[in-house]
């Protein structure tokens, strides 16, 4: 199956693409979509796995340029996974797969395409639209537009180291106090003494 997946993916053309887009046939204008107008999912991939990729470009891109008020975010990420995929594989619309990439890395950055089978090619070129991407917002989240770091607002700040210069304005105090204590005790003494020693007068 991969085999004639990648081998249909080689042969689609441009000119195939345009005109498919251009001029649709009556027979395809109804199909991807359902009797509501909702997206056929399952038909369109079912088409993919058959190599029908002329066939389901066009209901692709027509619900990718009208983005219908019914649009989920599912259908969104089928339709740009699609795209990615058949624009990658050929030289011409590279730049538009890759693109298409980076709306669905958008909406679902844990995506991947290896489900649809894809060549190597294919998942290097998406690996490395994805790598970019990612790089890209880090960046924009990290700095502004001048390359200044952002500061986080939510980060924690160092905490400030606790001065001890308290410890010898109160071990001063406390000396000082003693000192002042000290001399009164001694004047006070001082004075009896000498009170003492003075002759008695009737």
């Amino acid at each position: 199956m991969k085999t004639r997946i990648l081998r249909s993916l080689r042969s689609i053309g441009l000119s195939l693409v345009l005109s498919c887009l251009v001029a649709p046939t009556v027979a395809l204008a109804g199909f991807g979509f359902k009797s509501d107008g909702t997206l056929d999912k399952e038909a369109i991939s079912h088409a993919y796995f058959e190599g029908e990729f002329s066939r389901i470009l066009p209901p692709l891109e027509m619900y990718r340029q009208t983005f219908p008020v019914t649009a989920t975010k599912e259908d969104s990420i089928f339709v740009y996974k699609y795209l990615s995929v058949i624009y990658a594989a050929d030289a011409s619309t590279r730049n538009k797969g890759e693109s298409c990439m980076v709306q669905l890395i958008k909406m679902k950055p844990t995506i991947e395409l290896l489900d649809l089978y894809i060549s190597d090619n294919i998942a290097s070129i998406f690996k490395d639209v994805k790598q970019n991407y990612l790089q890209q917002q880090k960046y924009v989240r990290e700095h502004d537009q001048f390359g200044n770091e952002k500061q986080d607002s939510n980060e924690v700040m160092p905490p400030k180291k606790r001065s001890h210069q308290w410890i010898w304005w109160t071990t001063g105090a406390v000396g000082a106090a003693a000192i002042a204590t000290t001399a009164v005790v001694l004047i006070h003494e001082n004075a009896k003494s000498t009170n003492a020693s003075e002759p008695f007068k009737p």
